[in-house]
């Protein structure tokens, strides 16, 4: 007997629960039976658009519907206008790597203070000459011989750069490990450059660095970048104006490259 009735014969039944909470099973009328899933449509491959046709395509919508803006104007009333499209041509600037501090001549310090022989004592200290691209570290900065200020001996490191001068332009890279103070924060790091006959050229009474965390690779670190642009410059005084935890080290290298000139 089963077989005798086709499956679309079945009736479709609906449950609901009465006042009297009983489960009724009643058939459904046609009016509310499930609606039959449309069908899926055979598209053919001719009916899609090649990427030359999409283009046209595309271009003729731009065309025929340019994009406009609307405004209402002094005497309220609703205004539009077509954008123009305007190519825009950007020139290819050369990336140069932004210095923290730029050394020039402009920009050194008076002939008073350069002539006032502040710097000559420490000759004999000046014993480590930073080789071209490559790089030096410095550590303990109180076992180092201390600069002296007005306001005291200060933990300091004495430097020179290697080679001659010439007309190039040099950048020196500072990295400051473990000079960061539990309380203070960042020590303060002051720097004097000078020339081959340690006379000051210029002081910078606190070094702007840029600071990086700690990662899987390396600890975290402060870096300033200073040019040189001064063909006079060949050694360095490094010293902190406060105090600097013993851990602080400073990792020194210089470069240089031709001038535009």
């Amino acid at each position: 007997m089963a077989l005798a009735f086709p499956a679309g014969a079945e009736q479709e039944y609906f449950t609901w629960v009465d006042e009297q909470g009983r489960i009724h099973n009643s058939i459904k009328p046609p009016s509310e039976k499930s609606e039959d899933l449309p069908q899926a449509s055979n598209a053919q491959e001719s009916d899609f658009l090649t990427e030359e046709e999409f283009q046209e395509k595309l271009a003729k919508d731009n065309a025929d519907n340019p994009p406009f803006y609307t405004w209402i104007d002094a005497q309220g009333r609703l205004q539009s206008q077509e954008i123009p499209q305007v190519n825009i041509e950007v020139e290819e600037l050369t990336q140069l790597q932004a210095a923290d501090h730029s050394l020039l001549p402009p920009l050194r310090v008076a002939a008073e203070i350069r002539d006032a022989g502040c710097c000559a004592q420490y000759a004999h200290l000046f014993k480590e000459t930073i080789p071209e691209y490559d790089s030096v570290v410095f550590s303990q900065p109180q076992m180092s011989v201390p600069f002296k200020t007005r306001s005291g001996d200060k933990p300091a490191w004495y430097f020179r750069l290697t080679g001659s001068n010439g007309a190039a332009r040099r950048a020196l890279n500072l990295y400051l490990r473990g000079t960061d103070e539990p309380e203070k924060g960042a020590a303060t790091v002051a720097l004097i450059a000078l020339n081959k006959q340690l006379q000051p050229l210029y002081f910078i009474p606190q070094l702007i660095t840029q600071s990086y965390l700690s990662t899987w690779r390396s600890e975290a670190y402060r870096e300033s970048l200073v040019s040189i642009l001064d063909t006079e410059v060949s050694a360095f005084i490094i010293y902190f104006p406060e105090s600097v935890p013993a851990s602080a080290s400073l990792q020194v290298e210089w470069m240089h490259g031709k001038t535009s000139d």
